[in-house]
């Protein structure tokens, strides 16, 4: 994936990590995420480039850089300083949550610099971090960055669901597997309380007393929300893999 459209992947994303090139500005490196965006494979044509707003206006006159999809992406020409990743993803908090209101479904936000890449997604008091992903400036991987890119704006279709593609996009690495148990979290904390939740929570403890002969009690409640997430996500590529017969 060293190249691809005439852009030298490799190259775009070694000046995304050099924090000290000269001539470094949140213009440029703006820019080059833009560049990326849309050359890296991530089934982003040309016409697409509309859907990407570059300082798309919000009411109290802040901007946001790059939006695309279900997703935001707030650029900053350099992220080590203390305290700069804290004021950019305030920067972002009430515009994720007036999108995700408005949406009535997920929607994500994205801060960095080229080099370190944060997301956050909007649940129970503001936006949460979720997962991240740092470039080596010596030595840039970037296929790992497509992949994790990938994996955060699932733009791309038809994807073969071999054990590759499925670690890559969903895998316990992936920031894609870090946004579902999340949001699946978030979901489980605010309906716990309901008797259908806390009936299924208890049936799922005594199938595993059944079959490991172990009494799991309601400290266990990360391992439900785990095992719920597999599950759910089992299904989904059972559905997409060629050959399946929805029997249900």
């Amino acid at each position: 994936m060293a190249t691809e459209g005439w852009i030298d992947l490799r190259e775009l994303a070694e000046r995304l990590a050099n924090r000290s090139l000269k001539g470094r500005s949140e213009a440029t490196v703006q820019s080059d995420v833009r560049m990326l965006l849309l050359a890296a494979g991530l089934n982003l044509t040309e016409g697409d480039v509309l859907d990407v707003k570059l300082e798309s206006p919000l009411a109290d006159r802040r901007r946001i850089d790059i939006e695309m999809g279900r997703t935001v992406i707030e650029v900053k020409r350099n992220l080590a300083p203390q305290g700069s990743l804290k004021d950019a993803a305030t920067q972002l908090a009430d515009y994720v949550e007036a999108k995700s209101s408005s949406l009535g479904q997920r929607y994500v936000g994205i801060v960095t610099d080229g080099r370190d890449w944060h997301l956050f997604h909007h649940g129970e008091g503001g936006l949460v971090a979720v997962a991240e992903h740092h470039v080596d400036p010596a030595a840039p991987n970037v296929e790992a960055l497509v992949r994790w890119l990938g994996s955060v704006l699932t733009t791309e279709e038809q994807i073969a669901p071999t054990r590759q593609a499925i670690a890559d996009q969903l895998g316990a690495d992936s920031p894609g597997h870090e946004l579902e148990r999340a949001t699946l979290n978030a979901l489980y904390r605010a309906n716990r309380s309901q008797p259908e939740v806390a009936i299924k929570r208890e049936l799922w403890a005594k199938l595993l007393t059944t079959a490991l002969g172990t009494q799991f009690s309601a400290d266990e409640e990360d391992l439900f929300i785990e095992h719920t997430l597999l599950v759910a996500t089992a299904e989904c590529v059972a559905h997409a893999t060629p050959g399946h017969e929805n029997t249900g």
